[in-house]
């Protein structure tokens, strides 16, 4: 009897997303655990992290033809492929558009198919495109989310097939990061894709109502976007180009995160942020909206952290002055923060999802 499980993962890219960075650990867990794992890379955007010598990775590229054009071909692709692994136990997929492919290619087969959504997708698309993207998903055996509260924003004939993992965190690659002392500065840091549904524009707004006050304090924001050029204009409108900077993508940012003092999360929606999880495994004091989903999950108003209301400028700007002022509340803040994040090891919840998922 085989005591190993065949696991192939499908995701749209391997660039610098959480998604990503998900997916791979997962990859990298199994792997590890003596599993056979594959990753499958449809070749949206250039890769990013690395991946582990003994995990096969495959690639297809039709990022040249149209949208549709490319679906189509990416669903030919992944069914040629399906067809040909007759040894996989469970096929898994990442993101709306690799889960669409994988719903589909994988129809009239007898293998499990399981999708994971990482995002809050009734509120990224139209009530219409969402519903058809939910009868879509209806073709794969289960579907993974994050919290409780994302459940309920699926429509009924979906739920029942819905599984909620949280996302695993590999405390000892974060670590790995920080070398010797790590000396902090006076720094407010965000991470995330330069997007509309980050609501960058919030966080540069509050800063700047109490920047005045706070003249050694800054503001660093990390990431890329179609919106860099829109945020950068936000930033100089509001006289802030010397102190709020857009630095790009780090292949260290959880380093990054402990030379900083107070992290923002300033979303419209998430899915689960796997930066704010790292933000407080770092120990920092965490302002977030309490959008839906993930931030409520994580955090306890004024225990492990500081929830406001989504886009409400003045009251994230009385949260940063509240946390630059005050020393003290930031320990006590990031000390519990750290805390309560330790239940996301990577080894129990790996283990979790490897049994969702072959089970």
């Amino acid at each position: 009897m085989k005591e190993y499980k065949n696991v192939d993962f499908y995701i749209s890219s391997l660039s610098g997303g959480g998604a990503e960075h998900v997916l791979i650990n997962l990859a990298s867990s199994f792997s590890k655990m003596g599993n056979q794992v594959s990753i499958t890379s449809l070749e949206r955007r250039k890769q990013f992290y690395k991946i582990d010598d003994n995990i096969e990775v495959i690639r297809y590229d039709h990022t040249k033809d149209n949208a549709i054009i490319g679906i189509i071909k990416d669903i030919i692709s992944v069914r040629r492929q399906l067809k040909s692994r007759i040894d996989t136990d469970v096929a898994v997929s990442f993101l709306g558009r690799t889960n669409i492919v994988l719903s589909i290619a994988s129809m009239g087969m007898k293998k499990k198919v399981v999708i994971c959504d990482r995002n809050n997708l009734a509120r990224k698309y139209s009530k219409w495109v969402f519903l058809l993207l939910c009868m879509i998903y209806s073709l794969a055996d289960e579907l993974i989310v994050q919290t409780n509260e994302i459940v309920q924003v699926y429509p009924k004939f979906l739920r029942k097939k819905i599984k909620v993992l949280e996302n695993p965190l590999d405390f000892k690659e974060m670590d790995e990061q920080c070398i010797g002392e790590v000396e902090k500065t006076n720094t407010i840091i965000s991470v995330g894709r330069l997007e509309h549904q980050k609501d960058y524009k919030t966080l540069i707004a509050a800063f700047s109502e109490v920047a005045d006050e706070h003249k050694d304090w800054n503001v660093k924001i990390y990431g890329k976007g179609d919106m860099e050029g829109e945020i950068q204009k936000w930033i100089d409108q509001a006289g802030m180009t010397e102190r709020i900077t857009l630095c790009g993508v780090t292949h260290t940012p959880f380093l990054e995160m402990k030379k900083s003092k107070i992290f923002v999360l300033s979303s419209f929606f998430e899915g689960f942020p796997n930066v704010l999880c790292e933000a407080m495994y770092a120990g920092l004091p965490c302002i977030a909206t309490a959008c839906q989903s993930g931030p409520r999950d994580l955090i306890q108003d004024g225990e492990n952290g500081l929830l406001v209301e989504v886009g409400n400028i003045h009251e994230m700007a009385e949260k940063l002055d509240l946390l630059m002022n005050s020393e003290k509340k930031r320990e006590s803040l990031g000390k519990e923060a750290y805390k309560r994040i330790l239940r996301l090891d990577s080894k129990s919840v790996c283990k979790r999802w490897l049994d969702t998922l072959v089970s």
